[in-house]
């Protein structure tokens, strides 16, 4: 089972708990672990604000602001352990490391940039927080792609593929990279 399965089926499993056990819990019980949960989620998603703004920001094409935003998530990670720990909660699906999915997001956005080197060296470091990240598998075949090597594009994307990352468009983006860089 890969981890993106593992993670939305914890999820559904959570959410399935929760609907129906909080018909048989008492009122105070409900309403406790309410006022624990609600403030505990926007903490999360407080500490990972920079990081979504820089995801925003990019869909944007507006580099370095993006930039910007994910130095200062890294920072803030780096000053406090419980952020990183929080953090974890709210950056997604294929990894529950807030640095890796920050050097990952920085790679995409020297990758759009056209630094190919320091989008490596970013996809690179995420791997070395994350050994069973997918996604900057898929980043870096789209990378090879894009300096015309088939063979590394194949290998990197059949490596986020067996790491649960399989969106239907990344082998169009890499066929499309590969055209491109002939």
């Amino acid at each position: 089972m890969t981890r993106p399965v593992r993670n939305r089926l914890l999820v559904a499993g959570f959410m399935v708990a929760a609907f129906f056990a909080a018909p048989r819990l008492p009122d105070a019980a409900l309403w406790a672990a309410t006022a624990l949960a609600v403030p505990f989620v926007a903490l999360a998603l407080w500490v990972t604000a920079p990081f979504h703004r820089a995801r925003a920001l990019l869909r944007k094409k507006d580099f370095d602001a993006a930039a910007t935003e994910l130095a200062a998530f890294e920072r803030a990670l780096s000053q406090a352990g419980w952020k990183r720990a929080l953090a974890a909660l709210a950056v997604g699906l294929y990894t529950s490391d807030a640095l890796a999915a920050s050097r990952n997001t920085l790679g995409a956005v020297r990758l759009e940039q056209g630094k190919l080197d320091d989008a490596s060296t970013h996809f690179k470091a995420a791997l070395e927080h994350d050994a069973g990240y997918a996604v900057p598998w898929g980043n870096l075949a789209v990378l090879a792609a894009m300096r015309g090597d088939a063979v590394a594009a194949e290998e990197a994307r059949g490596k986020a593929a067996a790491l649960g990352f399989k969106p239907k468009i990344l082998a169009a983006v890499i066929k499309d990279k590969l055209k491109a860089a002939t």
